[in-house]
């Protein structure tokens, strides 16, 4: 250890380390639910957010809204699962911004669809949108960041049944295992650039298509075509019996996971993975 080292900087103040202040972050599926609460808590920090999704109308009206409150935001629609996509949504970002200080990778499909009525077709889109896609994103943010010198972030969207899986989404729960080995392999990989790699890994979340869904009084939207035992397995498990707080997490309970990793007060952790599940992976 050099005598370099042997000092201590001094102490940031609390609103420069939570601030985002002339960072660009990319958020992928980024035009509702859990992504769309991360948008927001990232623009409200100071950051201008380049947000995906798969739906025109849902990317304009966030990025509407955004622009109302005096934020930045731009609204591009692409398909995480292809690579030519995730080019675009990075080279986008540095036309409108010139950096890209943050990604985060929130885009995935999860249809629950059981191991005897899994097809081809699902597992590829699965796989495809959460592992491969998240992958290359990465990959791309990470060539602009080391160009840039001013190091980075990426956050990868994990879930707690890529680590317990509940039986009902094997190639989601395949997936997500996956992209923690990402992680931590991209964690060590670009230490040396100063880009750190963590996870959140959310638990039970509501969301306003979940409220939908419940109103109704099926779960339909949420498993894949023909998965007839998977759906009446899944609709049997509604309920908060297992949610120690007695609720499941809310939107802005991962935003706030995902700002604490982008923001400053997290600049000594990479490899990390912040379980946020209100103690429901508890045995």
């Amino acid at each position: 250890m050099t005598t370099s080292l042997l000092s201590i900087p001094e102490t940031m103040p609390l609103d420069r380390v939570t601030s985002l202040q002339d960072r660009c972050a990319v958020v992928t599926g980024g035009s509702r639910g859990l992504g769309e609460a991360i948008v927001r808590r990232l623009v409200e920090a100071g950051a201008a957010v380049v947000l995906t999704g798969r739906r025109l109308e849902s990317l304009q009206r966030v990025e509407t809204q955004v622009l109302a409150q005096g934020g930045k935001a731009v609204g591009v629609q692409a398909d995480i699962s292809r690579i030519d996509d995730s080019q675009k949504v990075i080279n986008l970002a540095m036309e409108r911004f010139g950096r890209v200080d943050i990604l985060v990778n929130n885009a995935a499909v999860f249809p629950h669809c059981m191991t005897m009525e899994m097809n081809e077709s699902v597992w590829d889109e699965t796989i495809d949108t959460d592992l491969k896609g998240a992958f290359f994103a990465s990959q791309f943010a990470a060539k602009v960041m080391i160009d840039a010198g001013r190091g980075g972030r990426i956050i990868n969207l994990l879930s707690v049944d890529g680590f317990r899986p509940s039986g009902l989404l094997p190639a989601y729960s395949a997936a997500k295992a996956g992209l923690w080995a990402v992680t931590q392999s991209m964690a060590k990989e670009f230490a040396e650039h100063r880009i750190l790699v963590n996870a959140v890994s959310p638990g039970s979340t509501i969301t306003d298509d979940k409220i939908v869904a419940l109103h109704s009084g099926s779960l339909s939207s949420f498993v894949a075509p023909g998965a007839v035992k998977t759906l009446e397995k899944l609709n049997n498990l509604t309920g908060t019996a297992s949610m120690p707080l007695g609720h499941p997490g809310y939107p802005d309970d991962i935003a706030n996971a995902v700002l604490f990793l982008a923001s400053d007060m997290a600049s000594y952790i990479s490899g990390a993975c912040l379980t946020v599940d209100g103690a429901q992976s508890l045995r």
